[in-house]
C-alpha cells in the first residue's frame, strides 16, 4: 500500500506542474531559450523562478520536465532534463464545422472542442450569420481562436494541438461530398442510430445563433452528410459541440 501510494503521490504531483507550449526543435539533455509572450507567461504570469520546475510539449508532440535555469527581461532559460509520454491523439478523427458565432461563444466552442479531442475547426458563414470578418480583423481571430486552443490543450493534457482554419461559406464547403453529422432539429434520426456505422473520420456541422436557413439545409444535405435531431431541447450553439462531441465519445469514441 505503501509504494502504491507514493507512486500515485508522484502521479499527482507530477500533474500539479505548469504545462507550457511552446514550438522548438531539441532533445533530452539541450537547453532552450523561450521568447515573446510564453516567456513573459512563465516569467510574469507564473512567476516560476530559476530551479522550479515545468513541462514543456512542442509542435512535434514531445514534452519535457524541465527546470529554469535563467530568467531575464526577454527570455527563460530552461534545460530539458527528462522526456515524458504524452497521451495518444482521439482516435477518432473529427471536424467540427461551427456556423460562426459571436465573441465568447465561439471561444467557448474551440475550447471545449479541444479538450474533447477535436482534430479540426472550420468556421462556416451561413446566410443568417451575423460575424462579418476579413483582413486584419480575420487574422487577429484566426490567431486569438488557435491560443485558446493551445491553452485547452496545455490544461488537458493533449500534445497534438488542432488546426483553426480560415472560415469559408456553405456554397465553398457544399463544393464536395462529407460523411459526417449534420445538426438540425427537424430531422428524426437521433445519434444513437448512426453510432452502429462506427465513423473513424468525419465531420459534424453545427449551425450559427440563428440556425440554418432553408437554403443552408438544400446545400448541406447535397453533400452527403447525415442529418440528425439531438434531444427535444433545442441547444445553444456553442453548447452543441461539446455536447454531441461527449455523446460520441461515449457511443464509439475515446470513452469506451
Amino acid at each position: 500500500m505503501c509504494s502504491q501510494f507514493i507512486t500515485i503521490q508522484i502521479i499527482i504531483d507530477d500533474m500539479r506542474l505548469h504545462r507550457i507550449y511552446f514550438p522548438f526543435n531539441a532533445e533530452l539533455g539541450d537547453n532552450i531559450f523561450i521568447e515573446d509572450d510564453r516567456a513573459h507567461y512563465i516569467r510574469n504570469v507564473l512567476r516560476l523562478k530559476i530551479g522550479r520546475n515545468l513541462r514543456i510539449f512542442n509542435h512535434l508532440q514531445q514534452e519535457f520536465l524541465a527546470e529554469i535555469i535563467s530568467v531575464n527581461k526577454k527570455t527563460v532559460e530552461i534545460h530539458l532534463s527528462e522526456n515524458i509520454n504524452t497521451i495518444k491523439p482521439s482516435k477518432l478523427n473529427i471536424t467540427l464545422i461551427q456556423g460562426l458565432s459571436k465573441g465568447e461563444r465561439m471561444d467557448y466552442t474551440v475550447q471545449k472542442a479541444t479538450e474533447l479531442g477535436i482534430t479540426t475547426i472550420i468556421p462556416i458563414i451561413s446566410e443568417y450569420c451575423e460575424v462579418k470578418l476579413t483582413g486584419k480583423r480575420l487574422e487577429k481571430k484566426l490567431s486569438h481562436w488557435q491560443n485558446i486552443a493551445i491553452s485547452a490543450c496545455e490544461q488537458s493534457f493533449r500534445a497534438d494541438i488542432p488546426t483553426i482554419n480560415t472560415p469559408i461559406s456553405i456554397t465553398e464547403y457544399s463544393q464536395s461530398q462529407h460523411q459526417g453529422l449534420l445538426l438540425e432539429p427537424g430531422e428524426s434520426q437521433t445519434i444513437g442510430q448512426v453510432a452502429k456505422d462506427n465513423w473513424q473520420q468525419f465531420d459534424i456541422v453545427v449551425g450559427p445563433e440563428g440556425g440554418w436557413s432553408e437554403k443552408d439545409l438544400t446545400l448541406l444535405k447535397s453533400t452527403g452528410l447525415t442529418g440528425i435531431q439531438f434531444g427535444q431541447r433545442i441547444l445553444r450553439t456553442e453548447t452543441v459541440a461539446p455536447a454531441i462531441l461527449a455523446a460520441i465519445h461515449s457511443l464509439w469514441g475515446d470513452f469506451v
